[in-house]
């Protein structure tokens, strides 16, 4: 079983309020990273007087907006090599997506016309 995101923080020796802080700035910087189902969460008040909930918020923030922006990019460039490859097992840009996807199950993606 592995174990939460908050559970390693503690067991490094980070305090409540700087795990709180940055299980309020992950998904904040998911959703600036191009996250849309994500949503931008801060305690003002913390934020602004525990050094602590604002050091982690700050890291929540900025290593998830990273994490997410290169989920982005790289769904992108699977989706323009499927375009621009139709029918075709290699992209314009030479990608070739059936090695990709290989292994991933798309089943669910049927429907998102």
């Amino acid at each position: 079983m592995s174990q939460s995101s908050e559970e390693t923080l503690r067991q490094h020796g980070y305090s409540a309020t700087y795990v709180a802080g940055y299980h309020d700035g992950c998904p904040s910087g998911k959703r600036a990273g191009g996250d849309m189902f994500s949503q931008r969460m801060q305690n003002a008040s913390a934020y602004a007087a525990d050094g602590d909930y604002k050091t982690g918020w700050d890291f929540g923030f900025v290593q998830c907006r990273e994490i997410e922006a290169r989920n982005e990019a790289i769904a992108g460039a699977i989706g323009t090599a499927i375009a621009s490859g139709a029918g075709r097992s290699h992209g314009a840009d030479g990608v070739d997506v059936r090695k990709i996807m290989s292994g991933i199950d798309t089943s669910g993606l049927e429907n998102l016309n």
